[in-house]
């Protein structure tokens, strides 16, 4: 459910672009830790690769669903005539 109160919505912007910047602090950390996990899979690959591989692909998976989420609160942000003031300005 999408919030009717516009400081509500911002706050959730905010909470969102805050989840957000910490999924893909740890999906770099991931492919730092594991550069093998980007590359395709291989069938003697080690189970810590794999299981890092299954996380990143979990982490990509949130991070679409939050541009989704993000694209269904910022039209109503919108449409209340307050701006998304959670975008970053540069």
């Amino acid at each position: 459910m999408i919030p009717r109160d516009p400081l509500m919505l911002q706050r959730q912007l905010a909470g969102l672009a805050a989840l957000e910047a910490n999924v893909r602090t740890a999906l770099r950390a991931l492919y730092v830790t594991y550069p093998t996990a980007a590359r395709p899979q291989s069938d003697d690959e080690v189970f810590e690769v794999t299981t890092a591989r299954i996380l990143a692909e979990f982490c990509d998976d949130l991070l679409v669903a939050l541009e989704d989420h993000r694209s269904h609160v910022s039209p109503r942000l919108k449409k209340l005539r307050h701006p998304d003031q959670t975008a970053w300005p540069f």
